[in-house]
């Protein structure tokens, strides 16, 4: 046994689970309470890729493989094909033949000893489970966006980054963008005075339905799965529904609730961690949630199409956060030239300042200008989001976005929801991380149904 890999024993053991008649799946203690190597700031960091999308290849790629003292040694996917693209990519450009690809199980991956970190770049459903996956295997993780679908993996997750002492980057790079942090420091300093409201916003479902198969909501004809695709992989740990031809695409797959929060959480992550450093809310998030919001009825992306919620903080500070067709209507009382798409705005007793449609404006242009006095606030300055968490796990500091963060942004996204869906006010203890009085919202923060083939946690 000592000498098999990983994909001879996880076959050996669906062949002995199924003679047995036991579930054939590997417990997650057999990676758990692995100590990981140690990295020292002179050395190379090795990095698992798991998840080779769009993101991986366009965005964690690109910076990458600049960076001289890493090295990305495997890379994983549902899709065998894209899996195997990006380790090509990766060795054309190390100039050999050395990275890995992996299909069957990622956990392949964080059995790999020389693996030092790993990126999760999977789809939603599977962030949190593979992160608590990693983190129990001795991994560092860079985890993208959004956090968990079901919300209860959160505390496991923060309890084994403290269990195992891991570093933890959550894929939120607008903080590590200087523009946003200059627009921060600006409201933290007080120069929109004090700060009473903040607009997010984000795109919706029908940003994107132009690519769909069936407009404007997904297919639900079942199809057969494409060669190369391991539709049960994608799935993980989430109920098992038929393949259409919308289900598993770019942008379609965003917006199944069996794997997705959909754009809320997202796209309206970004700016909603912008809202929250600004408030200076990493360790909490608003008490209560009060608005509305609707599903499609028809078609397979039934995660909110519309949302427009009141969400207030214990300082008395409003979060609005919209869709970006219900937010037109209130970003252009005082800025125009809408064009969509997603943002962030803090107005003060002096003014406003925010992103709107890729643009940064204020009440005050000169704002900008300014230059801020070695007795105001200054925030870190992150060089790029991935070269952060590199240096974080040579250091051992914590990132630009640690897991707490991480939570309690994601926790908006939840809480938004159930006020949404349920159509009742949403009260939040923060501390305990409880619904209070709204036992039919705080059902829908989990746990969910899960398959257990793939709890990883």
């Amino acid at each position: 046994m000592k000498d098999e890999s990983r994909r001879s024993f996880l076959k050996g053991a669906a062949m002995t689970g199924a003679a047995m008649g036991f579930p054939t799946i590997i417990p997650a203690e057999t990676v758990a309470g692995k100590t990981g190597r140690r990295v020292t700031p002179n050395d190379r960091v090795n990095v698992g890729q798991i998840g080779c999308g769009g993101i991986a290849t366009h965005y964690h790629h690109n910076f990458l493989k600049q960076m001289g003292d890493v090295r990305v040694v495997a890379t994983c996917d549902a899709l065998r094909n894209r899996a195997v693209a990006l380790a090509k990519a990766y060795n054309k450009h190390y100039g050999g033949s050395n990275v890995a690809t992996v299909q069957d199980d990622f956990r392949e991956i964080l059995d790999r000893e020389d693996v030092d970190a790993v990126v999760v770049a999977a789809h939603d459903n599977w962030h949190t489970p593979m992160s608590i996956a990693a983190v129990r295997a001795g991994k560092d993780v860079y985890c993208q966006k959004p956090l968990a679908l079901d919300f209860t993996q959160t505390g496991i997750l923060r309890d084994a980054m403290a269990k195992h002492d891991r570093v933890f980057q959550f894929g939120t790079q607008y903080r590590s963008q200087g523009r946003y942090r200059k627009m921060v420091e600006l409201v933290r300093n007080g120069y929109i005075g004090e700060l009473q409201r903040i607009d997010v916003w984000s795109r919706n479902v029908h940003n994107d339905a132009r690519k769909y198969h069936v407009k404007p909501y997904g297919s639900t004809e079942e199809a057969p799965v494409p060669d190369g695709f391991d539709f049960d992989a994608w799935q993980g740990p989430s109920p098992m529904v038929p393949y259409t031809v919308d289900r598993c695409t770019r942008w379609g797959g965003y917006h199944c609730p069996e794997t997705s929060l959909g754009f809320l959480a997202g796209c309206a992550i970004h700016p909603l961690g912008i809202a929250q450093w600004g408030n200076k809310s990493d360790h909490t998030s608003p008490v209560r949630y009060e608005g509305t919001g609707n599903i499609p009825d028809k078609g397979i992306f039934r995660t909110l199409e519309h949302w427009d919620m009141i969400c207030e903080y214990e300082n008395g500070v409003i979060l609005h956060l919209m869709d970006d067709q219900t937010a037109k209507a209130v970003v252009t009382k005082y800025k125009q030239g809408w064009r969509g798409g997603d943002g962030v705005v803090f107005h003060g007793t002096k003014g406003w300042i925010g992103n709107i449609s890729g643009g940064f404006y204020a009440t005050d242009k000169t704002l900008w200008k300014v230059e801020f006095k070695d007795d105001e606030e200054q925030l870190h300055v992150s060089p790029e989001h991935n070269r952060n968490f590199i240096d974080c796990v040579k250091s051992r500091e914590e990132p630009m976005c640690p897991v707490e963060m991480a939570i309690r942004c994601d926790t908006i996204c939840h809480l938004t929801r159930a006020a949404a869906l349920t159509g009742k006010v949403v009260d939040w203890d923060p501390k305990k991380e409880q619904i209070v009085g709204n036992p039919e919202a705080a059902k829908m923060l989990g746990p969910q149904p899960v398959r257990a083939k793939w709890k990883v946690w």
